[in-house]
């Protein structure tokens, strides 16, 4: 037997284009940030060989697994309330603007009042136990 075998043109190049493949997908799930750096990637490459009775001809099947590191979950909330027909309506709890605290808005317009328009209102806005304004 011939110990030269050569896996970049064995089964066609389709053994060589499985490992690179399965490598690949390796790669990509060890670059995404939605996965925990710690956990360990695998790549199996199964060769299954079979033959008759007379042992004339051997058949190869070739598998690549591979085992990635699952996504990380991602944590929500919602409020879950009834409209006025007794229907559940719910809504993911977020805030609206990134880093919004709180948003003074004119009643008449419809506009934000923007916080370097400071109201003698908003200078005795009531303060709370912990620190809170209580806007009027």
């Amino acid at each position: 037997m011939s110990d030269k075998i050569n896996f970049e043109t064995l089964a066609g190049g389709a053994f060589a284009e499985r490992a690179r493949q399965a490598i690949g997908q390796v790669m990509d799930n060890i670059a995404d940030e939605n996965t925990n750096w710690k956990d360990k990637r695998k790549v199996t490459l199964d060769l299954t060989f079979s033959t008759k009775e007379d042992r004339e001809i051997i058949e190869c099947d070739v598998l690549a697994k591979v085992k990635l590191a699952p996504k990380l979950s991602v944590h929500t909330k919602f409020l879950l309330d009834r409209n006025l027909e007794g229907e559940v309506i719910a809504s993911e709890f977020k805030k609206q603007v990134p880093g919004q605290q709180a948003m003074k808005v004119d009643p008449d317009t419809g506009e934000i009042i923007a916080n370097k328009e400071n109201t003698k209102d908003e200078k005795k806005a009531d303060k709370t136990e912990d620190g809170l304004k209580i806007v009027k």
